[in-house]
């Protein structure tokens, strides 16, 4: 994450970091009887409070599984069966999410009020809803237009939300637009890529230049044959983003969203994604953003000025 930020800093942007809160709260209830997860807990908080005094913005992000899973002889015993939350109950979701919630605005000194859900899996919508009404949540980032998925870890829809408005309102139908919606929701940006460019990851994987090992040693959770099968089959949707070679069709990304006169792109990134590769890249966006006069802003600036 450093040299995401400092890359970002050197052109006057800032990041919003969708923190996993379940995972800094479960640290937390271990680091008593394991002093390695009490060490990362500390790192961890005193990062976050350096990134916020740097003018980046923190909101909440949730794993449910962290609150089922356990910490043995060195190593996470995770329990993916409760990845996403629709598969806890509607009352352990919520309580849940505001004892996350509540722990991390306590350690960066703010009130989150954006929301990003873990696996992108923020449906069904009156569950996300009844979680926001509850904890004070008031803005969603999880919604990739066209992009639909289903495993065991993570599921979505979003087929049917809207592809030309860089954020909107909706009320009982995350996928839908209601002028006078309650909530605001912030999509990630898409852009569709062909097959060719999926053998490309495939072959940097068995490739392993240094330029395109990630820097952190985070793992993610398994994608389907079906899903693998698909991207190097046809053309997909795929969601606008900073990790490794992805951030390959990032500047493309940029300027057609700039063509159909979109007001704001969405970009996601992971830090345990980040390679030298893709930190060189984020630098030449980021000179190319600048260049044209455009400009970084975090969501929450872009809510303010929303309201404003």
């Amino acid at each position: 994450m450093s040299l995401l930020s400092e890359t970002l800093l050197k052109y006057d942007g800032r990041f919003t970091i969708f923190v996993d809160a379940t995972y800094l709260l479960r640290l937390k209830q271990l680091s008593s009887t394991h002093s390695q997860l009490q060490h990362d807990f500390n790192r961890i908080v005193n990062h976050l409070r350096l990134l916020k005094e740097q003018g980046h913005d923190i909101q909440l992000h949730i794993h449910p599984h962290w609150a089922h899973s356990d910490y043995n002889n060195g190593a996470w015993i995770t329990d993916t069966g409760h990845y996403k939350l629709k598969d806890l109950s509607r009352t352990e979701a919520i309580q849940l999410t505001q004892d996350a919630k509540d722990f991390l605005d306590e350690i960066i000194g703010s009130k989150t009020t954006v929301f990003r859900a873990g696996g992108f899996s923020a449906q069904p919508t009156p569950l996300l809803t009844d979680i926001f009404l509850a904890t004070g949540l008031v803005a969603d980032s999880s919604v990739i237009p066209g992009a639909c998925y289903n495993s065991p870890q993570q599921e979505y829809d979003f087929s049917s939300a809207p592809t030309q408005k860089s954020i909107y309102r909706f009320e009982s139908d995350i996928c839908i637009h209601s002028a006078k919606g309650q909530f605001t929701e912030i999509p990630i940006s898409m852009y569709r890529v062909p097959p060719i460019f999926h053998w490309g990851l495939v072959y940097n994987r068995f490739a392993k230049q240094s330029k395109h090992v990630p820097y952190g040693d985070g793992i993610s959770v398994k994608t389907t044959t079906n899903s693998i099968l698909s991207r190097l089959l046809w053309w997909q949707n795929c969601h606008t983003t900073i990790d490794g070679y992805k951030i390959n069709f990032l500047e493309k990304a940029y300027k057609k969203a700039k063509k159909d006169g979109k007001e704001a792109i969405t970009v996601l990134g992971h830090p345990k994604l980040a390679t030298p590769f893709s930190v060189m890249k984020l630098d030449e966006f980021a000179q190319s953003v600048v260049g044209n006069r455009d400009r970084f802003f975090t969501i929450s600036d872009y809510l303010n000025e929303q309201d404003g």
